[in-house]
């Protein structure tokens, strides 16, 4: 999706800019979870009917902040990039909604595939240490 590579690059792009102010606060993946958990709390607000400009405009903050997050959290290798975290994501949540059923079983077959996703990051942790 081109607008999800234009949001991308221009998170990279404000990286880029922090790091040459250096403020010591934008760089921080700290901080930034601070301001994501207080957009969070202004979707609450925004959350009503007949507001869809406002709660969408939140809503973007919360996006922004994860994208921003992102880029500080790659500076320090904790993680590959956006592409690799939405690859994740898609995967993690195909597996674990494609298995459901839509009945009482549903529960059940999500614990069961989250446990087996357990495992496997597990295994995949192991990899990654022994090179």
């Amino acid at each position: 999706m081109k607008a999800l590579k234009s949001l991308i690059d221009l998170a990279k792009h404000k990286n880029h800019i922090d790091m040459k102010r250096g403020e010591e606060k934008y760089m921080n993946p700290h901080w930034h979870l601070d301001a994501i958990k207080a957009e969070v709390e202004e979707v609450r607000e925004e959350l009503r009917p007949n507001n869809m400009v406002h709660l969408e405009d939140e809503l973007c903050d919360i996006l922004w902040g994860w994208m921003i997050l992102v880029e500080k959290l790659k500076e320090s290798d904790y993680v590959g990039s956006h592409e690799a975290i939405i690859s994740r994501a898609l995967k993690k949540y195909e597996e674990r909604i494609l298995a459901l059923k839509g009945n009482a079983e549903d529960h059940l077959i999500w614990k069961e595939v989250k446990a087996r996703q357990k495992v496997m990051l597990e295994v995949e942790k192991g990899k990654n240490n022994e090179n």
